[in-house]
């Protein structure tokens, strides 16, 4: 084969390109730290580097923000837990002084105020937050567990659907046709006939609202009562007489006969008779369907606990209406923190704090005002016989001694309501207690599992950073090495190229 030296120039010349581009390639190492700058020069590393990168980055979002926004979060459940069961101690303890009646006069118009706000507070670490957003609501997030002051209250109105059962039933003590100072005139006139108080037990379902309303605020009928048995065949009540009671009514609140149901819209009681109350406590569901125009800033919002309608009155005087299927339903928000791992962030706050909690709080409060009330009463009698308007008339010294017979009596009924409702209360909110620890306990538990995991995310994240360190990145010293080994052999080749190039024909005639 005849070898020309055309033939040499243009080998030489391309050797020496390769021998440049190796040059450059190992320059670009030593500049960039990188193995390689596009994925032509080394595919397969190319490859595992964006497995890698993908990794690397997903551990990271892993790391830096998934376990610490849900530790985050977890941390302030924690918080609100704790000051929840501090508030419940509270309560228990005056249980326990109510129930030996410790309390004075003077000490029972205290108590009520402190345990409404106890029972403020309470609702209010319902709507504890997390980067604005209310951690006890469920998947409802951007709405709180109660409603708050700052908002327009009035625009809201629901007809909710409320789901009972035989447990739920309870008896009530209460006083008929209790004293009233206030009777003594129309009793000496003629005009009115002086009944004795009678102390009465009654049955009833407590509803989560007081307040309630038969229509809704369309003016629709929304009040209904039914009963189902357990294999949910329907109850039939429509042999008993169902009355609405409104404040017009309240002397005849608790009057009822064995056939006879009152509701009474001002304190949310339906109040049953015997022969009622004996069919419905083989009901395994009783559902009771009412509405609630007017609600005021702590009051649970309905949304969180029952299936309900909402209405919003807008600007415009137009109303919107949302349906929520919220009963018995779970709302559980997981956070994923490692590969095919997720934990739950959220604790719903109608397995803290509801409608039987606030129910028991004002029970302890009622029996305290009505206590209070009776005493208040007996004083204003025992001032009317020193009055010249009443002290001088026989008569009426013997109407205000009766009257103050009955309402001693009626105070030690009252007091025996109020000691016997405090010492039930004392299991109830002992029952609350131990419901909120067992919270706390699963809360600590996947806390204890969270910070495994961060370990655990941890040690991949340095494993795969390390991979990928390895895979894309290039040591100094290996780039030095390579720059300088490339470089000599640049110049060789330069050098020897120049010599070949410059030798011809011509050199030798």
């Amino acid at each position: 084969m005849r070898i020309t030296n055309q033939m040499i120039s243009n080998n030489s010349l391309r050797n020496m390109q390769k021998t440049m581009a190796n040059v450059d390639n190992r320059t670009t190492q030593m500049e960039t730290g990188k193995k390689i700058t596009k994925a032509s020069e080394d595919p397969v590393v190319a490859v595992r580097a964006l497995k890698l990168r993908t990794m690397v980055t997903q551990l990271e979002q892993y790391k830096d923000k998934n376990i610490g926004d849900a530790e985050s979060w977890l941390k302030i459940t924690t918080t609100s837990l704790d000051n929840i069961t501090s508030r419940l101690e509270d309560i228990q303890s005056y249980c326990t002084q109510g129930s030996t009646d410790s309390f004075n006069t003077s000490d029972r118009s205290a108590i009520i105020d402190v345990l409404k706000e106890m029972q403020d507070m309470i609702n209010s670490e319902g709507n504890s937050t997390y980067a604005g957003r209310y951690i006890f609501s469920g998947y409802k997030t951007d709405r709180s567990l109660a409603f708050n002051e700052t908002e327009d209250i009035k625009k809201y109105s629901y007809k909710i659907t409320q789901h009972l059962n035989a447990d739920n039933l309870d008896m009530k003590t209460v006083v008929l046709n209790g004293v009233n100072n206030e009777d003594v005139d129309g009793i000496l006139a003629g005009t009115s006939t002086y009944v004795k108080p009678d102390k009465e037990q009654v049955y009833r379902l407590n509803l989560a609202y007081e307040g309630i309303s038969s229509k809704d605020s369309q003016g629709n009928v929304a009040l209904s009562l039914k009963a189902l048995d357990a294999n949910g065949n329907t109850i039939d009540l429509s042999g008993f007489k169902q009355t609405i009671k409104t404040t017009a009514d309240a002397d005849t609140y608790y009057q009822v006969g064995p056939d006879d149901i009152n509701i009474i819209e001002e304190t949310g009681e339906i109040i049953f008779g015997e022969n009622v109350y004996n069919t419905l406590k083989q009901a395994d569901d009783i559902v009771v369907d009412y509405a609630k125009n007017k609600f005021e800033a702590g009051d649970l919002r309905p949304e969180h606990y029952f299936d309900c309608t909402q209405y919003t009155e807008q600007s415009d005087g137009s109303i919107k209406t949302v349906d929520y299927d919220t009963y018995d339903r779970t709302q559980a928000i997981y956070y994923e923190v490692n590969f095919s791992q997720s934990i739950q962030v959220n604790t719903e706050g109608k397995n803290i704090i509801n409608d039987d909690m606030s129910n028991n709080i004002n029970d302890l409060i009622y029996t305290l005002q009505e206590l209070d009330a009776a005493e208040k009463t007996q004083t204003k009698l025992k001032n009317m016989l020193t009055d010249t308007q009443y002290a001088s008339n026989d008569d009426a010294v013997k109407q205000i001694n009766a009257m103050l017979e009955d309402i001693n009596v009626e105070i030690a009924i009252k007091k025996e309501t109020m000691q016997k409702t405090f010492a039930k209360n004392i299991t109830n909110f002992q029952g609350y207690m131990d419901q909120v620890s067992a919270i706390q306990s699963d809360v600590g538990s996947r806390m204890t599992k969270l910070d495994m995991i961060r370990t655990r995310v941890t040690e991949q994240y340095s494993t795969f950073k390390e991979l990928k360190s390895e895979n894309e990145d290039v040591s100094t010293e290996e780039a030095a090495l390579n720059f300088k080994e490339a470089n000599v052999v640049y110049e060789a080749a330069l050098a020897a190229t120049s010599n070949l190039v410059r030798a011809s024909l011509l050199d030798y005639l």
